[in-house]
């Protein structure tokens, strides 16, 4: 199997400009009912990319049925619905997006994030002074989403501006946020859109596979609005929503090449997750064979110290179990993603509306007057 991944979006499009034309940077936003914070992050994109040469920002709105869509038309940006009744995620709306750009660099942003000040040009200066730097991004700073109602959001403290930092896939602490290369995008594919999750850390795996490298500047990027990431409800929200079967579609795709064995290294959590219900399974069974309650009593006993150890550090035995419940659900979407069929990306097809293009799609954008939300 091919290690990297072709595209060719099937859907409504702008007009690409010819490749001399091509301007500097493309924004692309997702989102799905953050009518709460959309105004928020337009805006926050407006002002950080204020200097830019040419750019362009693109919205692709995942069948909101609240009002993102309506103020997000306020701003001269261009704006793209995916129809309801089909499949949805975070992946296909970065795939749907990248297939709108013109730009040399393209910045991904989620719906529930903003783009701190400052962060912009630092990443140009890097990918212009790094050919080899396929992608690149910065600290997230994670916030409960009632700081929405902070105007203006947090200060960042000024800080020394230290090397960037090599990592495997953008966006560690979350939001979607990354810029990449255009031409990397091109040679090792863009994101896949059949993946439910970890469509980041995938895309990172091509990447770097396709011989560039990916950092992490010393300087926070955005701020994420989001609640207990790691709480119950959570978990359970995301199960529902299937993002818990993307490591192991990730492994399916990339079963028998040599990917899939530096996938399973870096995201060994999952690993640990499933040896950890594999072996509980074995225990149980060999117990019922031996007719000694014994192993699966020293099984027990090994969980128990985990999840002591745990608490310990975290100092919260609660938030532990929240963790134990956690590699559950992983284990059990890993199994149920890999058994589910490898889609080829280029077989894709989005059920694509345009609802807003702007009057010249080359034009200079610059920020309107904007008022207090």
């Amino acid at each position: 199997m091919e290690s990297h991944l072709l595209y060719n979006l099937r859907s409504q499009t702008i007009p690409r400009p010819k490749e001399a034309d091509t301007m500097e940077l493309s924004v692309v936003l997702i989102a799905k009912n953050q009518a709460w914070n959309i105004s928020r992050l337009i805006e926050s994109v407006l002002r950080a990319t204020s200097s830019v040469s040419s750019k362009e920002i693109i919205l692709v709105d995942s069948a909101s049925t609240d009002e993102t869509l309506t103020l997000a038309s306020l701003y001269p940006i261009n704006i793209f619905r995916l129809k309801p009744g089909q499949r949805l995620s975070p992946a296909i709306g970065r795939y749907v997006g990248y297939g709108q750009t013109h730009g040399e660099y393209v910045l991904f942003l989620d719906g529930d994030t903003e783009l701190i000040p400052g962060w912009m040009p630092h990443a140009i200066r890097l990918m212009l002074e790094r050919p080899d730097a396929g992608g690149v991004t910065g600290r997230v700073l994670n916030l409960p989403t009632v700081a929405v109602n902070q105007q203006p959001a947090p200060p960042v403290q000024k800080m020394h501006l230290g090397p960037p930092k090599e990592v495997l896939w953008c966006s560690y602490g979350g939001g979607g946020a990354g810029m990449y290369r255009r031409s990397t995008l091109e040679r090792a594919g863009s994101f896949n859109p059949n993946l439910c999750a970890d469509e980041e850390a995938e895309l990172g795996l091509r990447i770097r596979h396709a011989g560039y490298r990916m950092f992490e500047l010393d300087y926070p990027m955005v701020y994420h609005y989001n609640d207990a990431p790691v709480a119950l409800s959570s978990i359970l929200s995301r199960r529902r929503r299937n993002f818990h079967l993307g490591g192991g579609q990730v492994a399916r795709y990339h079963l028998g090449t040599k990917l899939f064995w530096i996938y399973l290294g870096e995201r060994w959590f999952a690993v640990g997750s499933i040896l950890l219900l594999v072996s509980c399974f074995a225990t149980i069974l060999l117990s019922l064979i031996m007719r000694d309650p014994r192993w699966f009593a020293v099984w027990v006993l090994v969980f128990g110290l985990l999840i002591a150890r745990g608490a310990l550090r975290k100092r919260s035995l609660r938030a532990q179990l929240v963790a134990a419940f956690n590699w559950l659900v992983m284990a059990e979407g890993f199994f149920e993603g890999i058994m589910m069929k490898s889609i080829p990306p280029e077989s894709f097809h989005a059920d694509l509306e345009v609802v807003k293009a702007t009057r010249d799609e080359r034009q200079i954008i610059s920020p309107p007057m904007i008022s207090s939300q």
